[in-house]
């Protein structure tokens, strides 16, 4: 009598076990399926967050972007027709809730625009000040690397998000440096 307890325990188990299983497949497959429907759609919301960025910061409206260098920085070469005009980088770096994602436009001379983020997780109404242009303007003009509190200014309380911000378009011009010599066959342009 004693077995057949512990038998009927163990099949009461697996029974349970293989309920939960099944629940798991059935909703990862829901997930997969809602995730292969809307991802497309994803991608094109985020290029196009990309093209509003760099039509921002050189005051276009549709821009011509031709990516030129990629990895943990992409580097796009700008055109206004067929004119060159600039050049934007996407960098990001980590700030108090995530990594700070922007991008950094710059002149054909290479001299900073402007910067835009194009995405970021840090705390409402203190880090999230980043994105707003009253502290994205002071980038304008900047050239070289950048240091917070030498020629850029923290936003008071977010210093952790002030500095992702320096630390990413110091990345970008270290990309575009770095893309542009490699383009050039390592020499400067």
């Amino acid at each position: 009598m004693e077995k057949t307890v512990k038998q009927n325990g163990t099949i009461q188990s697996l029974l349970v076990g293989l309920k939960l299983l099944l629940i798991c497949a059935i909703v990862a497959g829901v997930i997969s399926f809602i995730y292969s429907l809307t991802a497309e759609q994803y991608e094109k919301n985020i290029q196009a967050t990309k093209n509003d960025a760099i039509g921002e910061i050189f005051g276009l409206e549709a821009p011509t972007c031709k990516e030129i260098a990629k990895g943990d920085t992409t580097v796009y070469t700008v055109y206004n027709g067929d004119t060159l005009i600039g050049y934007c980088v996407e960098s990001a770096s980590a700030g108090f809730g995530g990594d700070v994602a922007l991008m950094v436009g710059y002149g054909a001379d290479r001299a900073l625009l402007g910067v835009s983020v194009i995405a970021h997780s840090e705390t409402p109404g203190l880090g999230a000040k980043v994105a707003e242009s009253a502290f994205l303007d002071q980038y304008k003009g900047q050239s070289g690397a950048l240091v917070l509190g030498e020629g850029v200014d923290a936003v008071s309380g977010a210093t952790i998000s002030s500095r992702a911000v320096t630390n990413a378009v110091n990345l970008a011009t270290e990309a575009l440096e770095t893309a542009l010599s490699e383009q050039n066959g390592g020499e400067g342009q």
